[in-house]
């Protein structure tokens, strides 16, 4: 058995190549360390089948390290303590051993993404890979086979084809500038505040569930031993209310809703200027969707008369969901 880990910043994913997916709230801005214990729960249940671990990250960007480079050695450090026979996959799609990863951190630096293009370039020659998870949203031109991506994060937001919003954990007050409000539709800002985010506006419009809600809220001081009413609707709407300095009595449900509205319009419209954009200079005609967030790919995509393949319908969607670690545990298998 294959085993693929990918490390982020608050979620640590792992999947097998037979098919079992399981995603972990860790934040390791909060406790690197909790690494740790995350990779010994993950040992001691696959430990007597597992051949061999591929490895993907993103964690290392958490502000709990100085720089990327500290935080791919803290990384790697934590898995090879875990495991014996790992495998790190660099930023030119191969992988290497943890010997490697000493000598040029940077290169392992924000892989997570690449596993997920090269398994797709092998099955889809010409497409534009989408992939939209709880923080970020990839967008990753494939052209003949071939990823057409930047390689670096830094690169990747000056061209479009990373996109730092997602369906959890990304603040409302970054996606919308003003809102419309009440039944006149009139114009308001926003407060820069972490009132809400978009998991808030998700739930409300019924896209995701009190369980898929799987970050902590942004009030979630204010519920302790009490996590069902964290993630309820209302408590979602009241958030949302502070978006706009009021409270759910003052401007009522029907503008709560519209707030959550109005951020995915934004998240579907944001996204659709990036697909263009690589539909445009490549002449790709067809999309493929991975992550939480494939409905925003497919509104999205709809609204550009773009070809639109799911890989929920293909994988079912925990797989679609943690796509990153299941595609280095099949990319390691086929090496």
């Amino acid at each position: 058995m294959f085993v693929g880990i990918d490390v982020g910043g608050a979620n640590t994913k792992i999947a097998t190549s037979d098919g079992f997916v399981d995603s972990i709230y860790a934040p390791l801005w909060k406790n690197k360390t909790i690494l740790y214990d995350v990779l010994s729960e993950v040992k001691q249940k696959f430990e007597a089948g597992i051949e061999a671990v591929g490895v993907v990250m993103t964690g290392e960007l958490c502000d709990c390290f100085e720089t990327k480079r500290e935080g791919v050695l803290h990384i790697k450090k934590a898995l090879s303590t875990a495991f014996e026979t790992l495998k790190f996959f660099d930023s030119n799609c191969g992988f290497k051993d943890g010997s490697e990863v000493d000598k040029d951190p940077l290169s392992f630096a924000s892989t997570n993404w690449l596993a997920s293009s090269k398994l797709i370039s092998e099955q889809y020659e010409d497409a534009i890979f989408v992939d939209i998870g709880s923080t970020t949203t990839d967008v990753i031109p494939i052209v003949s086979g071939e990823i057409k991506a930047k390689r670096t994060d830094l690169e990747r937001l000056k061209s479009g084809e990373l996109i730092y919003s997602g369906v959890l954990r990304t603040n409302v007050a970054t996606v919308l500038k003003e809102v419309e409000i009440g039944d006149k539709g009139e114009e308001c800002g926003i407060s820069s505040e972490l009132f809400a985010i978009t998991a808030d506006a998700y739930l409300v419009l019924g896209y995701i569930t009190a369980d898929d809600y799987s970050c902590e809220s942004p009030d979630s001081y204010a519920f302790g031993g009490r996590e069902n009413e964290e993630k309820s609707r209302v408590s979602a709407m009241r958030r949302l209310s502070r978006v706009v300095c009021s409270d759910l009595e003052e401007i009522g449900e029907d503008s709560a809703v519209g707030i959550a509205e109005q951020v995915k319009k934004a998240q579907v419209e944001g996204l659709a200027a990036s697909m263009v954009r690589l539909k445009e200079k490549y002449g790709l005609k067809m999309v493929v969707s991975a992550g939480i967030g494939d409905f925003i790919a497919k509104e999205a995509a709809d609204s550009l008369n773009i070809q639109f393949l799911s890989l929920y319908s293909i994988y079912g969607t925990k797989i679609s969901a943690t796509f990153p670690a299941y595609s280095v545990s099949k990319l390691l298998e086929t090496l």
